[in-house]
């Protein structure tokens, strides 16, 4: 797309709404969210350099001994969540606009969590190399969208279902997952079958664009297989159209039951209404954000 991929002016209308959650797991530092529990436990988390005025006690002396610089321990805080935003990189992603309507809602999403004071990670991959970004707190909200405006359009040819789980981090309060769902429902059962025992909060949000919601094609046309690359001759008829429509609709049919089977939440979103639509409107009437 030309100019900003994440406009300025849009953190602020963002900046009102929080991620809701419906999962008893909780994150590792202080967030602005209400906590079940008061208190902290001893459970560790990552190190962090030293700040005058923290606590002594909470230097790693063995980080000091190998680096020559002071490192905290961080501990589990139980007001915080951790959200992570997984996006699918593959070939079919990037077809009529889906790539950037993605990515925007992936900042969209980060600057929102990152405003309440959660810890936000995204990870994805392409050009032979994984993405990963891992921050805390407000202060980070723009170089969250460099990080993520920086990937290119994906070009992995490898299903998206055989390598999410080794792109999740452990621990996940709420787990936001990208994607067009166009993998075979077998793989997606794989996939379902064992999301639930990392995070016990999935969104999925399945992405379509117009073209796919609506095809305007007439005639003898040639398909290239976005993924594959394999090419078909079709003549595209009214009954041609409306057979593609059916067995669209019946895929998606089965990737909702499948996830109503594991607990997963589903939402349907299409690249013509743009994102600040899907967060704004469609994601806070099934109750994600508020």
């Amino acid at each position: 797309m030309t100019g900003q991929l994440f406009p300025d002016r849009l953190t602020k209308r963002l900046g009102t709404l929080s991620i809701l959650s419906r999962s008893g797991r909780l994150g590792h530092h202080k967030g602005t969210h209400r906590s079940r529990k008061t208190g902290a436990s001893l459970d560790f988390s990552d190190f962090r350099e030293y700040h005058p005025g923290d606590d002594l006690r909470h230097i790693d002396w063995n980080v000091y001994a190998r680096t020559d610089k002071p490192f905290i321990k961080q501990f589990l805080d139980e007001q915080e969540m951790r959200i992570h935003i997984l996006l699918d990189p593959t070939r079919s992603m990037g077809a009529d606009g889906k790539w950037d309507y993605a990515r925007q809602l992936s900042i969209a999403l980060g600057h929102i969590a990152l405003k309440s004071g959660d810890t936000v990670s995204f990870s994805t991959w392409s050009d032979g190399q994984d993405h990963f970004f891992r921050r805390k707190g407000a202060v980070h909200r723009a170089s969250m969208t460099k990080f993520i405006s920086s990937i290119n359009e994906p070009g992995v040819v490898s299903d998206f279902t055989d390598r999410a789980l080794r792109h999740i981090p452990k621990a996940v309060t709420v787990l936001f997952i990208i994607t067009d769902g166009l993998e075979e429902t077998g793989k997606w059962a794989h996939l379902f079958r064992r999301l639930p025992g990392i995070c016990r909060d999935i969104r999925i949000v399945t992405v379509h664009s117009k073209q796919e919601e609506a095809p305007e094609y007439d005639g003898d046309v040639r398909f290239i297989d976005i993924e594959s690359e394999a090419g078909v001759e079709v003549t595209v008829t009214r009954r041609a159209v409306q057979d593609y429509l059916e067995k669209k609709a019946a895929h998606e049919a089965k990737i909702a039951a499948l996830a109503g089977k594991y607990g997963i939440q589903l939402l349907h979103a299409e690249v013509s209404e743009g994102f600040m639509e899907t967060v704004t409107k469609k994601m806070r009437h099934a109750g994600w954000v508020r």
